[in-house]
């Protein structure tokens, strides 16, 4: 199927949900050589990626990606010695910023790479970059419902964990598992706290 519009055709937007179906499962969208929005390229380059799995793990890969560009280039948080603005604004001995209740984290930041926790920010950050959100990443909208609430929930968890989570076909399954790790996370950070008080 060749497209020849740019990525503010309302014609293709609104039938997304078919396109992203198995209705279209053996036909491959071809952008005509005038469509230069990046966005909208990788869009029809997940169309054509016809196995589930593969599709999903490329979404996720690529909205991790774009969330990282804008937060590496611009330092979003605004972290001196450690504490974000916000932080610092309250001035409560705390730092590290929402990763200070991770795993995962490290002297060198995130040790994976978890969409739900790249899209969660604080007010300050939401005010100031508004591309941060979920509803802002065009690439989501390629995701089920189920997995769309999967990328906004499944905090504090591994890259792998939360591919199984959005490979899984039952959200109730999914949400067990979330569930599971997060009771885990908070009893290894308390006894964690506690050791080293």
């Amino acid at each position: 199927m060749k497209i020849k519009e740019v990525s503010d055709n309302k014609f293709f937007w609104k039938h997304l949900k078919f396109y992203k179906s198995f209705l279209y499962h053996n036909i491959y969208f071809k952008p005509s050589k005038n469509i230069q929005n990046e966005d909208f390229l990788e869009i029809l380059k997940s169309l054509n990626i016809k196995k589930r799995k593969e599709r999903i793990k490329f979404i996720y890969e690529t909205a991790c990606f774009k969330i990282d560009k804008i937060a590496f280039s611009k330092n979003i948080c605004s972290f001196k010695e450690n504490k974000c603005f916000i932080q610092r604004k309250l001035d409560n001995n705390k730092c590290n910023g929402c990763c200070r209740k991770c795993l995962y984290q490290s002297n060198k930041g995130c040790t994976t790479a978890n969409l739900a926790c790249k899209l969660f920010n604080c007010s300050a950050v939401i005010d100031n970059f508004p591309e941060m959100q979920a509803i802002n990443l065009n690439i989501l909208k390629l995701l089920s419902f189920k997995n769309q609430i999967i990328v906004k929930s499944d905090f504090f968890a591994t890259k792998e964990d939360v591919l199984k989570d959005l490979y899984s076909l039952s959200l109730i399954y999914s949400a067990l598992r979330i569930l599971k790790r997060q009771v885990q996370r908070i009893i290894i950070l308390k006894l964690n706290k506690n050791l080293f008080k």
